[in-house]
């Protein structure tokens, strides 16, 4: 017999190392040669589309088309700190850096054309890669332009930043603080499932999630990390199981150690709740973690809601569903 069952669970997810971890992220942006803006970051990109996002804020800074930003990212020689990839903070840290530094950079495009131009800086303005005056726009300069003219003078057209937050350690008594980190994302997840009795076997219908992750700066890269991120939580819910004996894993490859493919996939309806954070760029937060934590307890839910018996081990496998509704039956 098939049954259904509807789940829901809410969590936050404090995201950055915090607690007074010295948690940063370095970056720098400057005016490249044949037509490119180059951004400089040691962050590394995992597949959550951190280098489409910093590309975009970096655009978005400097007026100029995504098309001519180019990254170099992860070299140890040409790059500085970001800090890992985890703890849900690049967009976070990496893209308050590159936002501080492309910033700075459009101050001293500033800076030199006004010198350039003979005028003040509130007399210029910037669109599309020029600097020109308002009263005469065709009175302009590219920034490549600019860039060799700066070269010319013993100097470089770049800019660097810092984003360094400060996080409170917590008082060892009751584990509190003013600010244990830099900001928090909330996300509510329903999911339906349905239960057959005779298998035990749950497979995962639909799930509906709102999460507030601040500005969506690119929400279609938003909406895979939540896709992702939820499948990663099915796996944690229902099959992913490591077998230990004497320390030494049983399972140690993909026959026997199960994770969802593509077969398993529900359908998704993603809601973002744009409740911008006043130190996020542009008022983003993240989403990484936090799309999976709250997929297995609204798993669970779901489960009893469809069954009426509470499975309290995880992996929800059907031979624990099995054995409970035995169980039930006998009582």
């Amino acid at each position: 017999m098939i049954k259904h069952g509807r789940g829901m669970a809410t969590i936050m997810f404090g995201f950055g190392y915090g607690e007074g971890f010295p948690d940063h992220s370095i970056a720098s942006v400057e005016i490249s040669e044949k037509g490119k803006i180059l951004i400089r970051t040691a962050a590394a990109d995992v597949g959550q589309g951190l280098l489409t996002v910093i590309t975009q804020i970096a655009a978005e800074v400097l007026l100029v088309k995504p098309e001519i930003i180019q990254i170099i990212d992860g070299d140890t020689h040409l790059t500085k700190n970001s800090g890992s990839t985890s703890a849900t903070r690049q967009t976070f840290f990496t893209g308050n850096a590159v936002k501080r530094a492309a910033a700075g950079l459009l101050s001293n495009i500033y800076h030199f054309a006004s010198l350039h131009f003979v005028t003040n800086h509130v007399d210029l303005d910037v669109k599309g890669g020029y600097i020109f005056r308002k009263e005469n726009p065709e009175d302009k300069l590219s920034y490549w332009e600019l860039a060799e003219k700066v070269k010319q003078e013993g100097m470089s057209l770049t800019a660097e930043a810092s984003f360094f937050p400060h996080t409170d350690i917590p008082d060892q008594k009751n584990g509190q603080g003013e600010k244990l980190y830099v900001a928090y994302t909330f996300v509510t997840q329903i999911i339906d499932v349905a239960v057959d009795t005779d298998t035990g076997i749950v497979d995962v219908l639909h799930v509906y999630t709102a999460a507030d992750i601040g500005k969506a700066i690119n929400p279609r890269n938003a909406e895979g990390q939540v896709e992702g991120g939820t499948v990663q939580g099915m796996g944690m819910a229902l099959m992913e199981e490591q077998v230990l004996k004497n320390g030494k894993t049983l399972n140690a490859d993909m026959t026997g150690y199960l994770v969802p493919t593509s077969m398993d996939i529900p359908e998704f309806t993603t809601s973002f709740i744009e409740d911008e954070d006043a130190d996020g760029p542009y008022g983003a937060k993240g989403i990484g973690e936090p799309a999976l934590i709250g997929t297995t307890p609204a798993i669970a839910n779901a489960v009893y809601d469809a069954i009426g018996v509470r499975i309290f081990d995880l992996p929800i496998t059907p031979e624990k569903i099995l054995k409970a509704l035995k169980k039930n039956s006998r009582n």
